[in-house]
C-alpha cells in the first residue's frame, strides 16, 4: 500500500506549539498516526497506542503531583477526583482542539468518514500519545512544563462543583429535601446509528429540575445533571 502522508503543515504547526524537536519528528507522527490510519495493513512506524499508553501514565503523575502541591490539605479521595477531572476525555479532547491535535491526526478513509476526527474519545487518545511522545523525545522536565502550562489555570481554580460527580450531588441535594431522591427520564434520541443525539430529564417527583443532550443515554443524563445543578436556585424550594 502506497504510504499517505496526511495534515503535514498542521503537524509542523503543532510541533512549533509545544516546542517539539525538529529531529524526533517521526515520533510525533506516530503519536498522531489512528490505530486505522494504515487500513488493515501492518506498517514498520506502527500507530499511537503504544504512546498513548505511556502519555496517559505521564499525564496521571504530573497532574497529581501539581494537584498534591497546590492542595496540602486534601485528603487522598479528593485529590483523585480532582484528577480525574482534569484528565477526563472531555478535558483532553478540549484541549486537542486548541492546540490543533484535531486537524494533525492521520486518520484512514473510512476513520475519516465516520467522523472520528470529531470523536472525543479519539482526540483525547491522540493528545495521551502526543504527551507520550514528548516525555520520550524530551525528558520529563519539559514535558511537566508543557501539562502545567495547559491545566494550571483549571488545577488552580477547581471546586468541588467540578470534580464531584454531578448525579450524585444531585441526589444528595434532593434527597436532603425529600427521601425519594431523582429519576431521569429519556425525552427523545435522533440522528443516525453512527451519530445518536439523546435528550433527557431529571425529575423530582413529576417537578422537572434540568434538561440534557448527550451522544449517549448517560451522557445526556449526565448534562441533565448539570443543568439541574446550575439553576437549583430556581427549585430547591419546590421539590417535595
Amino acid at each position: 500500500m502506497k504510504k499517505r502522508m496526511q495534515n503535514t503543515e498542521a503537524i509542523e504547526n503543532l510541533a512549533s506549539r509545544i516546542a517539539f524537536p525538529q529531529d524526533k519528528m517521526p515520533l510525533l507522527i506516530q503519536a498522531l498516526t489512528h490505530p486505522a490510519y494504515y487500513e488493515g495493513s501492518q506498517h514498520e512506524e506502527g500507530d499511537n497506542q503504544r504512546l498513548e499508553f505511556l502519555g496517559d501514565a505521564v499525564l496521571d503523575l504530573f497532574v497529581g503531583e501539581y494537584l498534591y502541591y497546590q492542595y496540602p490539605q486534601a485528603p487522598e479521595g479528593v485529590l483523585s477526583k480532582m484528577r480525574a477531572f482534569i484528565v477526563c476525555e472531555t478535558s483532553l479532547a478540549e484541549d486537542a482542539i486548541a492546540l490543533g491535535v484535531d486537524q494533525s491526526i492521520r486518520l484512514g478513509r473510512g476513520s475519516e468518514a465516520g467522523g472520528d476526527r470529531h470523536r472525543p474519545s479519539v482526540l483525547a487518545d491522540a493528545y495521551e500519545a502526543v504527551l507520550g511522545a514528548m516525555y520520550v523525545a524530551c525528558g520529563a522536565e519539559a514535558t511537566r512544563k508543557l501539562i502545567v502550562s495547559r491545566f494550571a489555570e483549571k488545577m488552580n481554580t477547581i471546586t468541588a462543583d467540578d470534580y464531584e460527580d454531578k448525579k450524585s450531588l444531585l441526589q444528595e441535594i434532593v434527597q436532603a429535601r425529600v427521601p425519594h431522591g431523582v429519576s431521569y427520564k429519556l425525552h427523545s434520541s435522533s440522528g443516525p446509528d453512527h451519530a445518536p443525539t439523546f435528550e433527557s430529564g431529571v425529575y423530582a417527583g413529576k417537578l422537572l429540575l434540568g434538561k440534557g443532550i448527550g451522544r449517549s443515554k448517560k451522557e445526556s443524563e449526565v448534562a441533565a445533571a448539570v443543568a439541574a445543578l446550575a439553576r437549583r436556585a430556581e427549585w430547591l424550594d419546590k421539590i417535595e
